[in-house]
């Protein structure tokens, strides 16, 4: 006969259980992040192998960004990136951390795209993440 304690749990309960922690770490905000991310709407160009592609920096911090992008980079690969900032191109070395894939739906706020961590941070770059800091904190 089984306590009353016992805590039984079938496979369906299981996969369950990992998809809900799946959504949690998606959709509940962490507080992972070592740099304040602020947003951003800057033109990127990645040279991954031999070719070019395009993408749009959405976010960024000192040493990460969100560039929206159709092209499916593997995680974990690395190369370099050049973004338009005022007017001049800052070089930026980038491995990617994470691809994000867009939510089906019209009003999805989710764009395809890349995370990447900077590998080197230019110190112009800093200093431009710098100026976009806000004296108001906004909490959605």
């Amino acid at each position: 006969m089984a306590d009353g304690n016992v805590n039984v749990m079938t496979a369906s309960s299981i996969l369950n259980k990992r998809r809900m922690g799946e959504l949690e770490a998606q959709y509940i905000p962490k507080d992972r992040r070592a740099f304040e991310r602020f947003p951003a709407n800057l033109d990127a160009r990645l040279f991954y192998g031999n070719l070019i592609y395009a993408g749009m920096v959405t976010n960024l911090s000192r040493n990460g960004m969100f560039v929206s992008t159709r092209v499916k980079f593997p995680v974990n690969s690395e190369f370099m990136m050049v973004v338009l900032l005022d007017n001049r191109t800052i070089k930026i070395p980038i491995k990617v951390r994470r691809r994000v894939k867009k939510e089906k739906g019209y009003y999805s706020k989710m764009d395809n795209g890349i995370g990447v961590e900077l590998l080197e941070t230019p110190q112009n770059f800093i200093d431009y993440v710098v100026t976009r800091k806000s004296p108001t904190k906004f909490s959605f």
